[in-house]
């Protein structure tokens, strides 16, 4: 049997991962941008089950047309459901509920 605790982990520090990111670079290493990746088992929060964006419009850049939320028109303090924030009332306990 495996005994887990006796070989932790070992975790690099963000100094030895510069020093071998130097090393890497002065080998002749280039660091390049990759870009927008596309997700195997793609699906959608929709009934269809279709995704949002094709393959093609990810690497377009093409985003969604929803406006931005504008989060400037509330006041200071605001609660987020506007002037009438939730009040809570007591509720009788149901007799009829829990058997």
């Amino acid at each position: 049997m495996y005994d887990y605790d006796s070989h932790p982990k070992a975790k690099m520090t963000k100094e030895e991962s510069d020093v071998m990111l130097k090393k890497f670079l002065d080998k002749g290493g280039k660091v390049e941008k990759l870009s927008a990746g596309y997700p195997i088992n793609v699906g959608s929060m929709h009934k269809s089950g279709k995704p949002d964006f094709s393959r093609e419009e990810i690497k377009k850049g093409i985003k969604g047309k929803a406006p931005r939320p504008n989060y400037n028109t509330d006041k200071p303090g605001q609660v987020a459901c506007g002037d009438r924030p939730p009040v809570w009332e007591y509720q009788p306990p149901n007799k009829m509920a829990g058997k």
